[in-house]
C-alpha cells in the first residue's frame, strides 16, 4: 500500500520543479522546459509516438515559422535553452549511467561557458544585461500598477513603499540573474526529463525523491570560492559579481539538499508540519531558505543522513 501511495505522489516531483522554474525563471518557463524536451523527444531513438507528437507540437509552438514577435530576448531565451538542452541531451545519450542531477549540473555549467564565449565574441554581454534589467523593471512596474488598482483611499503611502520594494527586488534579481537562471534551468531540465520518461516509456519514476537529493561534495569549494571573491572584490561588479552568483547558485542547491535531509530524517512531513512550512515560506522565506541551506552545507561535511540512519540502526539493535 505504501508503494502505491508513493507512486501516486510521484507527479509532485515534476510539479515542484516546475514551480521552481516559475519562481526563479526570468524568461518564459515553457521555453526552459519545452526546448530540452523537444531535443530529447525528437533526437533520442526509441521513444513512443506520443513523445514525438508532443515534441513536434512544442516545436511549432515555441519556434513559429513567422519568426520572433517579442523583444530582443526572443533569440537569447531560445539560444540558452538550446545550449542547456543540447548539453543535457548529449550527456544523457553518452553518459546514461549518471544521475539526472549530475547530467543537469554539467549541462548548465557547459551552457554558461558556451554562452560567455559566444557573448564575449560578439560583444553582447552588456546587451543581454540591459534586456534582462528592462524586463525585470517592466515586471516590477506592472506588479506595482496592479497593486495600486486594488488599493483604496489612504493606502497610497503603503502602495508606494511596496512599489519601491518591488523595484529594489528587481535590481537584486538583475545582479544575480545568472544564478537564478542556472537554478531555474536545472529545475527545467528535471521537469523535461520526467516528462520525456513519462511520454516515451510510460514511467513516472524519472525523478528521485527529494529525500535522496544530493550532489558531489567537492562542489562546496565552488561556494567557498564564491565567498572568497566577494570578500576580495565586493559583490557589485567584476569578479565580485561572479562570486555573488556562485554563492547564490550553490546556496539554492544546498537549500534543496537541506530540505532533503529534513525529509529523510523525519520520514516525511505531516499535514500540520507542511502547513507550518508553507506559512513560514510565505512570511519569512529568507529564514526558511537560510536554515535549509545551513543543513545542506552540514550534510556535505558530515553526511547527516548516513549518521541518522546509523543512529536509528543502533537504537533499534
Amino acid at each position: 500500500m505504501e508503494e502505491v501511495r508513493g507512486s501516486e505522489r510521484r507527479w509532485l516531483r515534476p510539479l515542484g520543479l516546475f514551480l521552481v522554474v516559475l519562481a526563479l525563471g526570468i524568461g518564459h518557463p515553457l521555453i526552459l522546459v519545452g526546448v530540452p524536451f523537444i531535443l530529447l523527444a525528437l533526437v533520442v531513438p526509441g521513444g513512443r509516438l506520443r513523445s514525438l507528437i508532443l515534441g513536434a507540437a512544442l516545436l511549432i509552438l515555441l519556434f513559429p515559422l513567422p519568426g520572433p514577435s517579442g523583444d530582443g530576448l526572443w533569440f537569447a531565451e531560445r539560444g540558452w535553452a538550446i545550449l542547456a538542452g543540447g548539453g543535457f541531451l548529449a550527456l544523457s545519450w553518452g553518459w546514461p549511467q549518471r544521475s539526472m542531477l549530475e547530467r543537469g549540473l554539467l549541462a548548465v555549467a557547459g551552457a554558461f561557458l558556451s554562452a560567455v564565449l559566444i557573448l564575449a565574441g560578439f560583444g553582447g554581454t552588456g546587451r543581454i544585461q540591459a534586456l534582462v534589467d528592462a524586463r525585470l523593471e517592466r515586471g516590477a512596474q506592472a506588479a506595482g500598477a496592479l497593486l495600486g488598482s486594488f488599493s483604496g483611499e489612504g493606502e497610497g503611502e503603503f502602495v508606494g513603499a511596496l512599489a519601491e520594494t518591488l523595484g529594489r527586488t528587481a535590481e537584486i534579481q538583475g545582479q544575480v540573474f545568472p544564478a537564478l537562471l542556472g537554478l531555474a534551468t536545472l529545475a527545467a531540465l528535471g521537469t523535461a526529463w520526467w516528462l520525456y520518461v513519462r511520454a516515451s516509456a510510460g514511467s513516472d519514476a524519472g525523478l528521485s525523491p527529494l529525500a535522496r537529493f544530493r550532489f558531489p561534495d567537492p562542489l562546496i569549494w565552488v561556494f567557498i570560492v564564491g565567498l572568497g571573491l566577494i570578500l576580495a572584490f565586493g559583490w557589485s561588479g567584476g569578479p565580485g559579481r561572479v562570486g555573488l552568483n556562485l554563492v547564490v547558485f550553490m546556496a539554492g542547491l544546498y537549500a534543496f539538499r537541506g530540505a532533503g535531509v529534513v525529509l529523510a530524517l523525519s520520514g516525511g512531513l505531516s499535514l500540520p508540519a507542511m502547513l507550518l512550512l508553507a506559512v513560514t515560506a510565505a512570511l519569512v522565506p529568507p529564514v526558511l531558505a537560510f536554515g535549509a541551506m545551513v543543513i545542506g552545507v552540514g550534510d556535505s561535511w558530515f553526511d547527516l543522513r548516513a549518521r541518522g540512519a546509523a543512529d536509528e540502526s543502533a537504537g533499534s539493535g
